[in-house]
């Protein structure tokens, strides 16, 4: 708060210092020096949370000044268009109401002409209008664009945060659906696996049971058949923990109490002929260490599959950075059903998880029979795993890219709506001059046919519609009681003179011819 006051503060002084300055200059009165430093003051304490109050203290107050100074030698104050610009400014990035700023000017400017023109009746109206279009010209400069600045700079933050926001809620709806499709997807996958697999392996177990039980097979071939069913009932198992995966994103897809060395024994157990060899006891990176366990896996039950009889011999090397497993078989010894087709697409995705964790992997019948499956990893390959709630990365991109273009086309119009009102009031302002131009020409030889001491009514019958609204400003007080009116000889911007005629007393009391460029009237030209 206390930084709030001393910028306060200092921005009072800077903005006073101009007007202290200009009227020191002037040698304006000292009651007219402290109304404008105490109008800054106000300004500067409301400008945060009435902005507009803010602008309409200085406008009013430039705009008194100037219907009291236009028109007359001492010159025009202009020492409080700076604050008036930056208020403007202010008053736009603050987002006030477009209707209420265009009130404010409208109301502002009307007042500074019906003000002039009260408290200096002589100045012709038709000058009194050209002046405030003049002014209404300058308004647009001084005040309207910096408000439109203002209010593009207010826009774009607006349109900014927005638009991250809108960004941000199209990802999170994105990832939402995202995430039930998955859901949706493992739940029909679960759900198919359940229903088919699950119900062979159910019966399976219960012939294996019936087996078990019948008294007409001997010992060996009852033991058997509770091995059967033993391993019927741990696959049911495992499938359960499969579906539970799939139906439920959160839960782990580590193998749970299962190592290559479990793996191997359980592979033993069902009749294969394997024997494991580790060497090496490196730390692996989770990815790595269940890309291990799938490569044997596979490696074994296409050995059990495509390798009847044969020996099996697994070896996992840990070895500097890197792991390599091995997995030999001797090839079949046992004629290989007909049944056991192969597809490949078991040793596809070996090789695409291998890959995923940086390695590679060979797999290919061996020269003196037998086939081989080779992986070489990286210890502390992989990576993260993607979210997975994570959304197309494009659509942010085409929220921000939207955002950008209404920033543009704000400034565009920020820029663009001052400048066609200037230069219509321009065109406005100069078709007045010229109209009013046009309107006040008194030829050579009509103001030669006037005579001293003529009827006003007789002279004014012979005189234009108009007089000048720029007569020359000469160092010129006419008498107490006298009126005078000036015209110009010839067409607007071809003039080096003017015509004076003053009335008094009903009657024209004096001619004249009054220079009003740089070159003085000869003889010729005044006809």
């Amino acid at each position: 708060m206390n930084w709030r006051r001393w910028g306060d503060a200092g921005l009072w002084v800077a903005l006073s210092f101009p007007v202290l300055a200009e009227s020191g200059t002037r040698h304006d009165p000292w009651w007219m020096q402290a109304a404008c430093v105490l109008t800054l003051g106000a300004a500067v304490v409301s400008r945060r949370g009435r902005p507009l109050l803010a602008l309409a203290l200085v406008s009013w107050a430039e705009s008194a000044i100037l219907a009291f100074s236009i028109g007359t030698r001492s010159g025009v104050p202009v020492a409080l268009v700076p604050a008036i610009v930056m208020l403007s400014y202010l008053a736009g990035r603050r987002e006030t109401q477009l209707r209420h700023f265009v009130t404010l000017c409208s109301w502002t400017l009307l007042g500074m002409l019906v003000l002039s023109l009260i408290v200096r009746p002589e100045v012709q109206i038709t000058e009194a209008v050209l002046t405030w279009l003049i002014v209404l010209l300058l308004a647009l400069l001084l005040v309207v664009l910096p408000w439109l600045v203002g209010r593009y700079r207010a826009q774009q933050t607006l349109l900014a945060s927005a638009g991250w926001e809108r960004a941000e809620r199209i990802e999170r709806e994105q990832r939402m659906a995202v995430a039930q499709e998955r859901l949706r997807e493992r739940s029909r996958i679960a759900q198919d696996m359940h229903d088919s697999v699950g119900h062979e392996l159910s019966l399976i177990a219960l012939r294996a049971a019936a087996l078990e039980l019948d008294p007409a097979l001997g010992d060996e071939q009852r033991l058997a058949a509770s091995s059967l069913r033993e391993a019927a009932a741990a696959a049911t198992e495992r499938l359960g923990e499969i579906i539970g995966v799939l139906r439920d994103a959160e839960a782990t897809t580590v193998p749970q109490d299962e190592s290559v060395a479990a793996l191997v024994e359980r592979a033993a157990e069902s009749g294969l002929s394997v024997e494991l060899l580790e060497e090496g006891d490196a730390a692996l990176s989770p990815m790595v260490d269940r890309a291990v366990h799938r490569v044997v896996q596979e490696s074994l039950t296409n050995a059990s599959k495509h390798a009847p009889g044969g020996a099996v011999s697994v070896h996992v090397l840990r070895e500097g950075d890197q792991v390599v497993v091995t997995v030999v078989d001797t090839g079949a010894q046992r004629p290989v059903p007909k049944v056991m087709s192969s597809t490949g697409r078991g040793l596809d995705g070996l090789r695409e998880r291998v890959r995923l964790v940086g390695g590679s992997l060979h797999a290919a019948p061996r020269p003196t029979g037998g086939f081989e499956v080779r992986a070489v990893m990286p210890r502390e390959g992989g990576r993260p795993e993607p979210e997975r709630d994570a959304a197309p990365a494009g659509s942010s991109m085409v929220e921000r890219d939207r955002v950008r273009r209404s920033a543009r086309r704000g400034l565009v119009t920020a820029v663009a709506v001052p400048l066609v009102l200037g230069a219509v009031i321009g065109v406005v302002a100069l078709g007045y001059y010229l109209v009013a131009g046009y309107s006040s020409i008194l030829r050579p030889p009509q103001y030669d046919g006037l005579a001293i001491g003529q009827a006003e009514n007789d002279v004014r019958r012979a005189l234009p519609a108009m007089e000048m609204i720029d007569p020359p400003s000469e160092a010129f007080t006419p008498p107490s009681g006298w009126t005078c009116a000036y015209y110009r000889p010839d067409e607007p911007f071809s003039i080096t003179f003017a015509y004076r005629l003053c009335f008094a007393g009903g009657v024209l009391v004096e001619k004249a011819v009054v220079q009003s460029g740089s070159v003085s009237p000869t003889p010729e030209s005044t006809g």
